[in-house]
């Protein structure tokens, strides 16, 4: 597994518990074409790589409001499927962008869904993780609000 910067750890990262599966959960972030309706801000799909969300797979994807519209990529840096998954979003002109995900089961069913995102490199990798991590809330518990639901109507049936 790859070791990144604790921000997954911080109190600041949103968590979410739901009571579907960590594989209901798993089975939306690793199909690719379901990130533009739990990621916030993304507004449409353009490409997704067949062995996503293996460490190195790109999804390709546009950010904004029609005709405001930025194509980005983003890449898997780490998978360890049904337990975290780290992303690093290309958001040009902005910056990049490392989204870290994590799962884990809780008691009496369901899973625990964690999400932190901080800026990476210029120029806003500048801010503090903690301001980056305090800003990022409200988008991420959007984000993990809608993961939730997908999660939980979806069916063994929904991945064939």
């Amino acid at each position: 597994m790859t070791e990144h910067p604790g921000e997954v750890d911080s109190s600041l990262t949103v968590k979410r518990d739901t009571t579907a599966t960590r594989e209901q959960v798993w089975s939306v972030i690793a199909d690719g074409w379901t990130y533009s309706q739990w990621v916030v801000g993304n507004s449409r799909m353009r490409a997704v790589d067949p062995n996503w969300p293996e460490v190195g797979s790109t999804i390709r994807h546009s950010i904004g409001v029609w005709p405001l519209l930025l194509d980005d990529v983003t890449v898997v840096e780490d998978c360890q499927p049904m337990e975290q998954l780290v992303l690093l979003a290309k958001g040009r002109p902005f910056g990049k962008a490392r989204i870290t995900l994590r799962l884990s089961d809780i008691d009496g069913g369901g899973c625990r869904i964690e999400m932190a995102e901080v800026p990476v490199g210029a120029p806003m990798g500048w801010v503090p993780n903690r301001l980056a991590l305090a800003a990022a809330i409200p988008r991420n518990r959007e984000c993990t609000w809608r993961l939730t639901a997908l999660a939980e109507r979806r069916t063994p049936d929904d991945d064939h």
